[in-house]
């Protein structure tokens, strides 16, 4: 599988967060050995997709006893306290997809990983979640992620296994990851389109919107572009777009949008009113300062990688 490099696969695991001992009896002692549970989880969800591995990690390590461990993340979770982390991902900006791995602590999660999320911003990525737990299950960790990072997309497919099952859940995870995998490619295929007039270049980042995929359809697409008002240039697709399950566009310039009474395609320069027959298409995500500099001929055409 080619390497994407926009998946990141980011977990907080015991394993990885605590001093072990040489002389750790797997058997009879309660003490950490390694690989963890959801470390282990991690490597097969790394290996499927190709995404960059992180681990979440505390400057002041957990104790190798459980026990012992148990008591501290006790007294975190009842301070609400925030543990330091070691370090925090390096452009976080470059990535759209995030796996988000962690073991069930005190019917929620450690922690640190609400220290992750809040100085990490998901904000617009797809976040998918996958817990070691025991008979608590998933309990309310789902709840705590989604408010540490309210601006994410928090997935509803979750890979959850029991704590001693996850040294035999690789086929079931790497199947898991492997659907998510391809279908994160597949929209990142139609993602994008690049509208070109002369040697400029605008790229639009499309949203999953029935219309969206409308006008993916029915690229490339060379038309004259017309200007409106003071605030917008237009063109008209050969064909409608399907407006069912699409939003109604609320943003202002780089806005992409449609204007269904006319059926014409709008790319907003300026602030603009909002109209609950203008639905969103996508924003654009570079060329922006262009877009009121558009005239003659364009081109409408789904984007190369090079053209960001």
């Amino acid at each position: 599988m080619e390497e994407p490099e926009n998946i990141l696969v980011a977990y907080f695991s015991w394993a990885d967060n605590a001093v072990l001992d040489d002389d750790v009896d797997a058997v009879s002692s309660p003490s950490v050995i390694s690989p963890g549970n959801v470390q282990q989880l991690a490597g097969w969800v790394q290996e499927k997709t190709g995404g960059d591995l992180f681990s979440i990690r505390v400057t002041d390590p957990y104790p190798s006893d459980w026990d012992e461990c148990l008591d501290r993340a006790n007294e975190e979770h009842a301070e609400d306290a925030r543990p330091e982390l070691v370090e925090n991902v390096e452009n976080i900006e470059e990535y759209d997809t995030v796996f988000l791995g962690y073991p069930n602590w005190w019917y929620g999660v450690p922690m640190p990983l609400l220290t992750f999320l809040e100085e990490n911003d998901l904000s617009g990525k797809q976040v998918y979640l996958f817990c070691s737990h025991g008979t608590g299950g998933l309990a309310e960790s789902v709840e705590l992620i989604t408010e540490a990072a309210p601006g994410a997309v928090i997935s509803e497919n979750i890979f959850d296994c029991y704590e001693e099952e996850a040294s035999s859940s690789q086929q079931e995870i790497q199947k898991w990851a492997g659907e998510i995998a391809g279908e994160s490619e597949e929209v990142t295929e139609l993602q994008r389109i690049s509208v070109q007039f002369g040697e400029n270049t605008v790229v639009y980042e499309l949203n999953d919107s029935p219309a969206a995929a409308s006008l993916c359809e029915q690229l490339p697409i060379t038309v004259e572009v017309e200007d409106y008002s003071t605030n917008e240039k237009i063109f008209y697709p050969e064909q409608g777009l399907d407006t069912t399950d699409t939003p109604t566009a609320e943003g202002g310039a780089g806005t992409l949008a449609y204007y269904s009474p006319w059926g014409d395609v709008v790319m907003f320069y300026n602030d603009y009113d909002a109209n609950p027959s203008l639905f969103e298409l996508g924003q654009a995500v570079s060329g922006t300062e262009l877009i009121g500099e558009m005239t003659g001929t364009i081109v409408i055409d789904l984007a190369d990688t090079g053209d960001e």
